[in-house]
């Protein structure tokens, strides 16, 4: 086991804390500080620097992922790992650096006595008289998400919380405490999440919420509705409510000056009721999102025509290849592997002729088109010989596995309009970023986004109209267009990379004996 004066060194170098610097917050001498890390002094749980040292360690504790590293140290050394206040990992801080902490331990496992006597020590570092490890009342960020992660960690998979904002510009749901805590939740447990904003249009505060949980809104998790709001209110509220458990009540100033404030119900009642007014309040809100299941129905596939085939500038960044760029013969030789009846594949060839001709004519009217595609994912095809996509490209449901020889088409395609169409431009970076993986974007400018994910068991098409929505989105993508312009975004350079790629397709076809 480490000695405290590793521990309180180690503990420096994580926070970057140099001796000056600690001596400076502590209001001592930098030669005290020396002393303590060598040994020649001892640093007691009752001391007064003591406490001032673990106030100071938990001011500098900004971020979740502080707190972690505190509890992995705890963890370590035997002590609790159930910190759910502020108060209770301050009490840990003074345990695992005091001199006399691991004595204290000890006696507080063996003597109903010696409790008293501990308690009585760590009286003296309570600051917060509502925050002891018996209270309901949270205060600040850090304290709301170490009261949230028990309540959120207890329930199953794929549990639905509803979260409503009684205006845009609470800063809590985006403070980096609470929004990582509710991000690790859905990726670790797929929690799944109503998110019901009053909106008072303040187009930078939506702008923080969307982009704090976009990946979440991307891959369905969170499903976002909207109702108008006042723009001036006394106090802003955030109620997150786990159906028939608990009710989280946050309190925030509008200017975001005192510290948030959160208190934790459980009452059977009020939970209930809680939830019955949510859900009255949904009723007439407007979904800025709509999620289609993995279905070919009609009105996604006119969601896509309209995408491709209407008058308008489309942007798509793809995490795969797009069988739009296929020719119809190459479309109808791999539909003719699926297994289909010729009503069946006569339908569907002449869907994609419909879809073809009319992107050929908005493009032949000048409309401009930008995709981006990643170079992994086009290794990774030319590796495999094979690419797998939603099956709906080929009004299938589930997913399909596209041939070498499709997959070659679609390559084809995409240099042969580089070649032909001017006002045609394709981008590949090296890779794109996790929020990309296993989906695709297609936005309409200025007029609607529609997402096909694909990372869950089935594929889920995403769509929005609402110009908030949409303007978010775009912003992303001209940020991300903006990365790569200019570096491998030349014709000729992405000509290159697309043959190159189609050169090791065929190659891995003929070494597989395809």
């Amino acid at each position: 086991m480490m000695q405290p004066t590793e521990k309180l060194k180690l503990m420096m170098d994580y926070f970057g804390i140099s001796n000056n610097e600690l001596a400076k917050a502590l209001m001592v001498d930098p030669s005290l500080v020396s002393r303590w890390l060598n040994g020649q002094r001892l640093l007691k749980a009752s001391s007064v620097p003591m406490d001032a040292l673990a106030e100071y360690i938990l001011a500098r504790s900004q971020r979740v992922y502080d707190i972690e590293w505190l509890k992995a140290q705890f963890e370590k050394d035997g002590l609790p790992t159930d910190i759910s206040t502020v108060y209770r990992t301050k009490q840990n801080l003074i345990m695992w650096l005091a001199s006399d902490g691991e004595a204290l331990r000890r006696n507080l496992g063996s003597s109903p006595s010696a409790l008293v006597t501990k308690e009585s020590i760590l009286k003296k570092t309570r600051t917060f008289s509502v925050n002891d490890s018996e209270s309901l009342v949270k205060i600040g960020y850090l304290d709301i998400a170490l009261g949230l992660e028990p309540l959120l960690a207890e329930l199953a998979d794929e549990s639905g919380v509803d979260i409503f904002l009684s205006n845009d510009e609470i800063a809590t749901v985006v403070s980096e405490d609470v929004s990582r805590l509710l991000l690790h939740m859905i990726a670790k447990s797929k929690l799944r999440i109503r998110l019901l904003v009053c909106i008072s249009g303040n187009t930078q505060a939506m702008s923080r919420l969307i982009d704090t949980y976009m990946q979440s809104l991307v891959s369905g998790h969170i499903r976002l509705s909207v109702v108008h709001g006042l723009t001036q209110t006394v106090t802003n509220q955030m109620h997150l409510i786990i159906p028939e458990k608990y009710a989280v009540l946050i309190t925030e100033t509008p200017k975001n000056a005192a510290p948030s404030v959160a208190m934790i119900i459980s009452d059977a009642a009020f939970v209930q009721e809680t939830q019955k007014s949510f859900e009255q309040t949904i009723r007439y809100a407007q979904p800025v999102l709509n999620i289609y299941g993995d279905d070919y129905s009609r009105n996604i596939l006119e969601i896509i025509y309209s995408e491709f085939a209407t008058p308008g500038a489309l942007d798509v960044v793809k995490d795969n290849i797009n069988p739009m760029y296929m020719t119809p013969y190459a479309y109808d030789r791999f539909l003719g592997t699926q297994g289909h009846n010729e009503e069946e594949l006569s339908w569907r060839s002449a869907e994609f002729i419909r879809f073809k001709s009319g992107m050929d004519e908005t493009l032949k009217g000048g409309a401009v088109f930008r995709e981006i595609l990643s170079l992994a994912r086009l290794n990774k095809i030319a590796q495999d010989g094979f690419c797998r996509m939603p099956g709906l490209y080929f009004m299938n449901k589930g997913f399909v596995i596209l041939d070498a020889e499709g997959c070659a088409a679609i390559l084809s395609g995409y240099v042969h309009y580089l070649n032909c169409v001017p006002n045609f431009n394709l981008l590949i970076l090296d890779d794109i970023t996790l929020l990309h993986a296993n989906n695709c974007w297609q936005l309409k400018q200025n007029h609607h986004v529609a997402i096909n994910h694909w990372s869950g068991p089935e594929p889920v098409m995403i769509h929005s109209d609402q110009l908030l929505l949409v303007r978010e989105f775009q912003a992303h993508f001209d940020s991300l267009w903006a990365q790569g312009e200019g570096f491998i975004g030349n014709r000729s350079g992405v000509t290159a990379i697309l043959q190159d790629v189609l050169i090791r397709l065929k190659e891995s076809n003929l070494s597989k004996g395809g």
